[in-house]
């Protein structure tokens, strides 16, 4: 075991002998008592003396050598474990490493999933707006053509009214001024589509009646007449083929119902 204080480091220090007082204990017999419980304290001398035996050159090489060993075993181990701890921490590093990049790559993925579905959503909804849009114009388009043949059919209605009565204008100007040619007209053409008739008789308003005998009255199978119920220009046939009516007014009204659709 080494001294607290070596011998080249004791000149520096003050070491003096230390003896202990005796004490004693009662009256009388303090004398008789003092010598046997006295205790005796070795001097500084002695202490010396001991100090010089057990100094640092009596620790042999064996337990130098368990010292260093020893301390070069915890210097293992502290690295050991050095090792160890600086190992775990780059494991956890790697290990967080790989948990941020997971989460960044399923919050991508997640981001990308959500714009998906957004811009399907946006999508879906673009198209069924435009869908209606495009339906709410077909129905308008629809009703406007309906609302256009309505009216293109009043038009039409309106025009044909205003063509007849501009007709019918006209021939009653064309009868007051040239009525007997027009029954002259009317009459060639009945006779022609009653040519298989055997005896016809044509009945003309009485301003006409001289002007149609004067061009139709040669003819032996047709008999003219004058009849104040027939209209100027107008003719009325009777044959055994058939009876036609072709006055003016008649052959109108029947113009007018077709135009019309009547």
């Amino acid at each position: 075991m080494a001294t607290v204080i070596s011998n080249d480091n004791l000149v520096a220090h003050n070491v003096n002998k230390y003896n202990f007082k005796v004490i004693a204990i009662g009256g009388e017999d303090s004398d008789t008592h003092a010598e046997s419980n006295s205790v005796i304290v070795p001097s500084s001398e002695n202490t010396s003396q001991q100090g010089e035996e057990i100094d640092s050159n009596s620790l042999n090489k064996s337990s130098k050598e368990s010292l260093i060993e020893s301390l070069m075993q915890k210097t293992d181990e502290m690295s050991t474990n050095f090792i160890k701890l600086q190992m775990k921490l780059e494991s956890k590093e790697e290990e967080f490493e790989l948990t941020l990049q997971k989460a960044k790559e399923d919050a991508y993925t997640e981001g990308i999933e959500a714009g998906v579905a957004k811009a399907l959503n946006d999508l879906d909804h673009n198209l069924q707006s435009s869908t209606d849009l495009f339906s709410d114009s077909i129905l308008k388009l629809e009703n406007s053509a309906t609302e256009f043949e309505t009216a293109l059919e009043g038009i039409k209605k309106e025009l044909i009214h205003a063509a007849l009565d501009i007709s019918q204008e006209v021939v009653k100007v064309e009868l007051s001024t040239n009525s007997d040619e027009v029954a002259k007209v009317l009459s060639e053409e009945l006779l022609k589509d009653l040519q298989t008739a055997s005896k016809i008789t044509l009945k003309v308003n009485p301003k006409n009646h001289a002007y149609i005998s004067e061009k139709l009255g040669t003819l032996e199978h047709v008999d003219i007449s004058s009849d104040s119920a027939v209209s100027e220009g107008g003719v009325i046939v009777l044959s055994d083929a058939g009876n036609i009516d072709s006055q003016i007014s008649k052959r109108f009204q029947r113009v007018k119902r077709a135009a019309l659709s009547e």
